[in-house]
């Protein structure tokens, strides 16, 4: 179920080949924007996979996500349509071709090889568009290269551009596995880009292609490290919590089971606020080993004990009011259920969600639009469809093919 809206975006068509997080994270910024976004998929079902919902079943062929089922909405897929259409049969293709021709942008999320392959390269969609936009984000880019065919899923992507070098904690030799946010940090790139893509058009009447490589779009998370070797040499490792210029820097374990406290002191004057709050409940604090920030980096460890030893008598909350209230960040380390529940969190109207004829209500908690503007704003406007669920309204509505033809083509597996 798939409710119109008017967002910025109502009038933009976006065909969505997006598989896993990258892709389907940028078609579902056009959706929830108000674009129609029209997903892709294979006849078989077993393309389209995306996280969210309930596991990983992205658009689901088998109706894993009932209609009206919340975890639909938290889903990348959300509010879609779906057109099942085999791309290896050249009916498929001449199907997708006429549907490029009334088609703003496409996103696809493929290694290099695979839209040419499919006869499908945006020389071949711009011939028949000249106002098409296509937005590709493979792992390091269509540019010639030995890693231009590269198939990488997000952890291997960021060990490749180096960013697993420095997860980790300080005083383990190994790795650390975290989110792998290389694929929201390139669907955010790529969503400005092709809004700037379409800026353009309006100008020249000309799409273009966007060529990201989710790898390039991630690797100024390591600008620092990068950067000290160039000029210095220095290789850099795990850090853990900890941060180059500032001590103390980290999470503090406070009173209660599993619960914490982020702290961070800037500079001088805080690191003096600090002291005399906690000084005389403390006193090892004030040593003269910790009178700069230079003596306090080199003696993190003898000072993050010291710390400890004072926040594990605080509920961390208390603690953070306290810090808070003499300018000092701290903030508790949230769970889920403490999040769900944050006064904050739910005065940002998170969910901003159009559900009708339904029996949820808009203050459900769901993944959320971040954008909030004075005019317009973004919606959640339906949960995960099912494959093909959409197939009689694009091929027969919007290409104009008659029934006999689609029903023809479904028992040839064309769609």
């Amino acid at each position: 179920m798939s409710i119109e809206t008017l967002g910025p975006l109502s009038g933009i068509r976006v065909l969505d080949h997006g598989h896993v997080w990258a892709g389907p994270l940028l078609g579902m910024s056009f959706r929830d924007m108000g674009a129609e976004v029209i997903k892709i998929q294979s006849p078989s079902g077993n393309s389209g996979v995306s996280m969210g919902g309930r596991g990983m079943p992205g658009t689901t062929a088998g109706g894993d996500v009932e209609e009206l089922d919340p975890m639909g909405f938290h889903a990348f897929d959300r509010g879609k349509k779906s057109l099942t259409l085999n791309l290896q049969s050249p009916e498929g293709v001449e199907i997708y071709k006429r549907l490029v021709a009334k088609t703003d942008v496409i996103v696809e999320n493929f290694s290099a090889r695979v839209m040419p392959a499919l006869g499908l390269a945006y020389e071949v969609l711009s011939e028949i568009n000249p106002r098409i936009i296509l937005a590709s984000l493979s792992a390091s880019g269509a540019t010639e290269g030995p890693w231009r065919d590269l198939v990488t899923y997000g952890p291997s992507l960021a060990a490749l551009y180096g960013i697993k070098s420095v997860l980790g904690y300080h005083d383990w030799e190994h790795p650390q596995e975290d989110q792998a946010d290389l694929d929201p940090t390139a669907a955010g790139h790529a969503f400005f880009a092709t809004l700037a893509a379409l800026e353009a058009r309006d100008k020249t009447g000309k799409g273009q292609h966007l060529d990201i490589a989710q790898g390039e779009a991630s690797i100024q998370r390591i600008g620092e490290p990068i950067m000290d070797y160039l000029l210095t040499g220095r290789i850099a490792g795990p850090q853990g919590n900890r941060y180059p210029g500032m001590a103390p820097h980290g999470f503090y374990r406070c009173s209660g089971e599993d619960s914490w406290i982020s702290i961070s002191i800037r500079d001088e004057d805080e690191w003096t606020r600090l002291i005399e709050f906690c000084g005389d409940l403390v006193p090892a604090i004030r040593d003269e080993r910790f009178s700069t920030v230079s003596d306090r980096l080199t003696f993190q460890d003898e000072l993050d004990s010291i710390l400890e030893r004072w926040t594990i008598n605080y509920e961390s909350w208390d603690l953070t009011r306290q810090l808070q209230k003499i300018r000092i960040p701290a903030y508790p380390v949230m769970g889920a259920i403490e999040l769900a529940a944050d006064e904050n969190f739910n005065a940002l109207n998170q969910s901003n969600l159009v559900m009708r004829n339904t029996t949820y209500s808009k203050e459900a908690i769901y993944r959320g639009v971040v954008w909030k503007l004075d005019d317009g704003w973004g919606e959640i406007s339906g949960s995960l469809p099912k494959a093909g669920a959409d197939n009689n309204d694009i091929l027969i509505d919007l290409l104009g093919y008659d029934g006999n033809t689609v029903k023809d083509f479904e028992m040839r597996g064309v769609i």
